[in-house]
């Protein structure tokens, strides 16, 4: 966002603009409800835009607008995560962390005071070093060094911290990495089956 931009308060669709609340917790409360497979589809996206106001109308085009609005590219999440890869923080798992780093760093008490979603986001991924927050975060997203004769110390240091901090996989998170493990799985053994066949038709 410019410097001079204002924090929107809805979105607008085929020209009529829809007024929603962009409090953080409404929009973690959104993305969660995204998240719910036990719900259908479309009451999933209804349930989900009533979390930004008390009555969804056009609720696919409004939905679509939002995440385009706070995600930019992403529809899943957004803020202290990498693009792909690892992921490094859960506004879950984290949630007493980043209140006590939003505490200590700004003077923002995240239980009681309102904050937009994407003024949230840039002082979240923006806190300065000297939180527990932001040196767990660090840990997680450092990479562990090649083995040498001088940091075997080192290595074995970061590779106790990773496991002190590292986050806990939800079941469906632990699911889609299985099914992704599986179809890892599958596609080497039909690659070595392809070099087989074109072995032996040689």
């Amino acid at each position: 966002m410019k410097l001079q931009d204002s924090l929107p308060a809805g979105v607008t669709v085929d020209g009529k603009f829809y007024k929603l609340d962009f409090d953080f917790r409404n929009v973690l409360r959104m993305m969660e409800t995204l998240d719910n497979d036990d719900l259908i589809p479309g009451a999933r996206e209804y349930l989900a835009v009533k979390c930004l106001t008390k009555r969804p109308r056009n609720v696919p085009k409004v939905l679509g607008a939002v995440k385009a609005l706070l995600f930019g590219t992403r529809d899943d999440e957004a803020g202290g995560q990498k693009p792909k890869g690892e992921k490094v923080t859960s506004f879950e798992q984290d949630a007493g962390l980043i209140r006590t780093a939003f505490k200590q760093a700004y003077g923002i008490d995240l239980f009681r005071d309102k904050l937009h979603w994407l003024e949230f986001i840039e002082l979240l991924r923006n806190l300065p070093e000297g939180s527990r927050y932001t040196e767990i975060v660090s840990i997680r997203c450092r990479p562990i060094p090649a083995a040498t004769k001088y940091n075997a110390k080192e290595r074995e240091w970061l590779v106790k911290a990773k496991a002190q901090c590292a986050l806990q996989m939800t079941e469906k998170e632990a699911a889609r990495k299985y099914n992704r493990d599986v179809g890892n799985v599958f596609a080497g053994v039909f690659s070595m089956m392809q070099k087989e066949v074109g072995t032996h038709g040689k």
